[in-house]
């Protein structure tokens, strides 16, 4: 990957004669931001997706760091931070109102490749042209990569990870069945064999309980060498017979209740109090769900009451969000002072402190591997130490949700349509049929 090399101290002028016309014109069409000349007269706010955990360090400790650190580069700074989720549709819908406006937040952060849409549409800055070498030199190239649409950055990394399965030890202990293990992960139909013997075999009521939304379904489908769509991502690629056989097991499972429905029609927060409630015998998800389940069931859960894996082998994914700087109604001075607010969130203090508060990675290299061999850390974070162990290993065989415009939207089709065929409310062959059919007419 390649950028230029702009001098640090010269880089606003340098920017301001490129971004001004283009900004210019997004202000003429969108009601912008004022001329560089008169400074900020609106807070550079940063809007954050499911964060709330993180709100007291967001505006105790980054926004007056931003303000202290850059208040005598731009008259009138201010920071500013919103947080709404987790429903991504809840997320993108109030984004949405606030683009229309001509007012969008100046820093968003999209998870998988929500970002692709505003890409395409010129909502978002090319980061090349307002970063310099120093921030970007964090990351390494799969970060950068995992950020950049037809070829452009338009997204800093912010924080990154993948799927985890983890196992309730006592259930497997009395069913006579070894956990699967990241460095020898499972099929999707050893998966589901395991959950009817835990079912039928130990004191678990339920098998298996898991993430569908957000493609986080998916890794079922692709362990068997089913695609979301075809390779040039012009239509959906999952209208197999292999797809319709493995509805119908889950829609079995379901019917026998080794799958609990909640795993059908509920998000985040019911499936991990469902998983820790302590009856179920494994739960599939994002890695960033660990905090959540330990919080869930922090009567019984520890590194000595769970064991840790994988996706089904070959579906593991890369779960990633990223920032973006808006452009529509900002000058280039409001979006180079988004990106200074970024690389504040994005420092190095602030990422470790990040990692403190969750269960991800962060794609910044030095925060990560500070944390990592921090002796402290490890031995109050046993659980997420093998979440950054598992990493190591299997972040090489993982694949990225497709980064397209209509990614959002795919996503909500398939699991609609494909949660209807578990619940029995759709015939399988029927449910893969209209979620192909809508798909290929969104595309």
């Amino acid at each position: 990957m390649t950028r230029e090399s702009i001098p640090v101290g010269s880089r606003r002028t340098y920017l301001k004669g490129v971004a001004a016309g283009a900004a210019a014109g997004l202000a003429g069409c969108l009601g912008g931001g004022g001329d560089s000349e008169e400074g900020i007269s609106d807070p550079i706010e940063v809007y954050t997706w499911n964060l709330p955990f993180w709100e007291e360090t967001i505006t105790g400790e980054i926004i007056p760091t931003f303000e202290d650190e850059f208040g005598d580069e731009y008259d009138g700074l201010e920071g500013d931070s919103i947080d709404r989720g987790p429903k991504t549709e809840d997320i993108i819908s109030f984004f949405q109102s606030r683009l229309q406006s001509g007012n969008p937040p100046s820093v968003f952060d999209t998870q998988f490749g929500a970002y692709a849409r505003y890409a395409e549409e010129g909502v978002f800055a090319d980061i090349e042209e307002l970063a310099d070498d120093e921030l970007l030199e964090q990351y390494d190239d799969t970060a950068l990569e995992l950020n950049q649409y037809d070829g452009t950055l338009y997204q800093l990394p912010f924080y990154m990870g993948t799927n985890m399965t983890a196992c309730r030890t006592q259930w497997f202990d009395e069913a006579g069945i070894d956990p699967p293990t990241f460095e020898e992960p499972w099929s999707t139909h050893e998966y589901l064999d395991a959950a009817e013997e835990l079912v039928e075999n130990s004191g678990a009521e339920f098998g298996l309980t898991f993430i569908r939304f957000d493609y986080l379904l998916w890794p079922w489908f692709k362990s068997e060498g089913v695609d979301v769509l075809t390779d040039d991502n012009s239509e959906a690629a999952f209208n197999t017979s292999t797809t319709v056989e493995l509805l119908e097991r889950f829609r079995q499972l379901t019917d026998d209740g080794v799958l609990p429905e909640v795993t059908w029609t509920g998000e985040w927060q019911p499936a991990a109090e469902q998983f820790g409630a302590g009856d179920t015998g494994i739960y599939f998800g994002s890695g960033s769900a660990l905090r959540l389940i330990q919080n869930m069931g922090e009567d019984w859960v520890s590194e000595d009451t769970i064991d840790i894996a994988h996706a089904p082998a070959d579906g593991g994914l890369f779960t990633f969000h990223g920032l973006g700087i808006t452009t529509p109604g900002k000058s280039d001075t409001e979006q180079q002072a988004a990106l200074d607010l970024a690389s504040v969130i994005l420092n190095k203090e602030f990422q470790q402190d990040f990692l403190r508060n969750t269960t991800v990675l962060v794609p910044h290299t030095e925060a990560m591997e500070e944390l990592q061999a921090d002796d402290e850390f490890q031995s109050n974070n046993p659980l997420l130490v093998q979440l950054y162990d598992m990493y190591d290993v299997v972040a090489e065989d993982l694949w990225r949700p497709p980064v397209i415009p209509k990614a959002t939207e795919i996503a909500d089709i398939i699991d609609t349509e494909f949660s209807a065929a578990a619940l029995g409310e759709k015939d399988p062959q029927d449910a893969v049929d209209e979620a192909e059919s809508r798909v290929n007419s969104t595309l």
